[in-house]
């Protein structure tokens, strides 16, 4: 049985009859509201209202009449009607309020869980979780550690954003990090509003725009300052010894950064070549003059840091037990006097370049770039000692070109760049 009635207040509370039956008081003046009567006595007050966009009414309970002034329910009432319009559920809203304050709302968790929730439905690989915990998580998103994540504001957001102007790709990701991060809980009602706040970063002017991917550097101006950096005379770039060797390496082969971070020892085959096991094919690189200088310094390194002695990876990082993985900082460092910042794959590119100008065999361009169209079936077999001799030659023509380049060397005199950073 319904009633409806015109009016609520206090006299009216009084008067309400029990019956045999439990029944409801509708109200004219309040839309949805109501009041349960139950023949043991207890009047709670209700919202009963269907969510915006379909699906089944809700009856959500709100309290009784002795733990609840009217003006309390109708303010609880008119919460509910407008989650409602908004297309949520004010009970699924309470039941995941009782689990965020049972378990946490602090930004970390809520981020581990929707981490760990996508790798477990094979969403994130176990790498890309990895990356997503240790680096965006931990590192570039630390500012926010110490929120709860219905704390975080956009303004907040805003800091956090200019702060991270220097590193605008990881700034990407971790802020792409982030927006999924606050739409997980958005959908959990882990937050109040329904608004994600990263969303108006993602718009307009502070649309990132990822670098174009076949950019090198121009050899008469940006090649000589790059090397310059690298020497670093001065030793203001304070970049470590492992990861300058791997960077010039990087200069003076033409290798993939994956290719030279990922190098074992057992790579190295006495003073002869590097071999690089790729797919079906073996990429053969010489060791010259300048290659044997940066691992000799390794060695060196290796034999200074005990803890080192008779790991396989060559540029182990022995503070993250595992090898380099990002040299982004230190491209950033050595890009200082270019108008943009160098990227693994530039340094490539310019090799390649370099290696067209010196007019090597095109079979030694496409070995020494560890290109499939280098290796067919008429070819000789490219592991030979007199094969690896003559594309050490053409490696050589080539890293005499880089050479060249150096602002540091005197013209005339039989100096590299080697001889500059390993005295």
């Amino acid at each position: 049985m319904n009633i409806v009635s015109d009016l609520l207040n206090l006299n009216f509370i009084e008067s309400i009859e029990l019956k045999d039956k439990p029944y409801f008081i509708k109200f004219s003046k309040y839309p949805g509201l109501r009041i349960k009567v139950n023949p043991m006595g207890r009047i709670s007050y209700l919202t009963y209202g269907r969510i915006h966009f379909g699906g089944n009414p809700r009856t959500i309970t709100h309290g009784t009449t002795k733990t609840l002034s009217i003006d309390e329910a109708l303010d609880k009432h008119f919460k509910c009607i407008s989650l409602l319009q908004k297309g949520l559920d004010p009970n699924l809203i309470k039941k995941s309020k009782a689990k965020q304050y049972a378990l946490s709302t602090d930004f970390v968790s809520i981020a581990k869980e929707f981490i760990n929730e996508k790798e477990s439905k094979k969403e994130f690989s176990e790498k890309y979780s990895e990356y997503s915990q240790t680096y965006l998580l931990t590192k570039k998103l630390k500012k926010f550690h110490k929120f709860q994540i219905n704390q975080i504001n956009k303004s907040d957001i805003k800091v956090w954003y200019d702060d991270n102007a220097d590193t605008p790709a990881s700034r990407h990701n971790a802020l792409r990090l982030m927006s999924s991060i606050f739409s997980y809980a958005i959908t959990r009602n882990l937050v109040e509003s329904a608004v994600n706040p990263t969303k108006s970063f993602f718009t307009g002017e502070n649309i990132y725009k990822p670098q174009t991917r076949d950019r090198q550097l121009s050899l008469d101006s940006e090649v000589p300052k790059f090397i310059y950096q690298i020497w670093d005379p001065l030793k203001e770039n304070k970049v470590d010894r492992l990861t300058r060797n791997a960077i010039f390496l990087l200069l003076i082969t033409g290798l993939k950064k994956s290719d030279v971070l990922n190098m074992r020892w057992e790579q190295i085959h006495s003073d002869s070549y590097i071999k690089i096991d790729k797919n079906k094919i073996n990429q053969i690189i010489p060791i010259t003059e300048s290659i044997k200088c940066v691992l000799d310094d390794l060695k060196s390194y290796q034999e200074d840091n005990i803890s080192l002695i008779g790991m396989d990876y060559i540029f182990f990082n022995k503070k993250t037990n595992k090898p380099i993985e990002n040299l982004r900082k230190s491209f950033i460092k050595y890009s200082k006097d270019l108008d943009w910042v160098v990227y693994p794959e530039a340094i490539r590119k310019t090799f390649a370049n370099i290696c067209d100008r010196t007019n090597i065999p095109r079979s030694h361009f496409y070995q020494l770039l560890g290109l499939k169209k280098a290796y067919n079936p008429y070819e000789t077999n490219l592991d030979t000692i007199d094969n690896i001799s003559h594309l050490k030659k053409s490696l050589e023509l080539v890293q005499d070109e880089i050479d060249k380049l150096a602002p540091m060397l005197i013209p005339g005199q039989m100096t590299k760049i080697k001889d500059f950073l390993y005295k």
